[in-house]
C-alpha cells in the first residue's frame, strides 16, 4: 500500500472497526461523533485486537499483538491511532 498518513490510517481503522462490530461505517462515524470524538470513543480490548489484526492485512505490516499492548494503547480510537501511526511510520522508514 502507498504512503500511510494519519488520515488514511484513521479511515482504515474506522472501516475495520465497523467490520469487527458488524455495522455500517456510518454507524461508527455517528457513534464516534456522539461520544465526543476519537479521544472519547472507548474501545473494548478484544475489539481493538481484532481491529489491529485486520489492519495488519490492510497495510501488510507486523503490528503489536496483545502481549505487547498496555490498555492505554487501545483504550480509545485516538490512543490506538497514535500507536498504529507510530508503528506504521516506523515500518515505512
Amino acid at each position: 500500500m502507498g504512503t500511510v498518513d494519519r488520515n488514511s490510517l484513521r479511515e482504515a481503522l474506522l472501516d475495520a472497526l465497523a467490520d469487527v462490530e458488524g455495522v455500517d461505517r456510518s454507524a461508527i462515524d455517528d457513534a464516534v461523533t456522539a461520544r465526543g470524538g476519537d479521544l472519547m470513543f472507548v474501545l473494548d480490548s478484544k475489539v481493538a485486537e481484532c481491529v489491529i489484526a485486520a489492519l495488519e492485512v490492510v497495510f501488510d505490516a507486523q503490528l503489536p499483538g496483545p502481549a505487547e499492548l498496555d490498555c492505554m494503547h487501545y483504550s480509545t480510537v485516538a490512543a490506538l491511532l497514535d500507536l498504529l501511526s507510530h508503528k506504521l511510520l516506523e515500518t515505512e522508514s
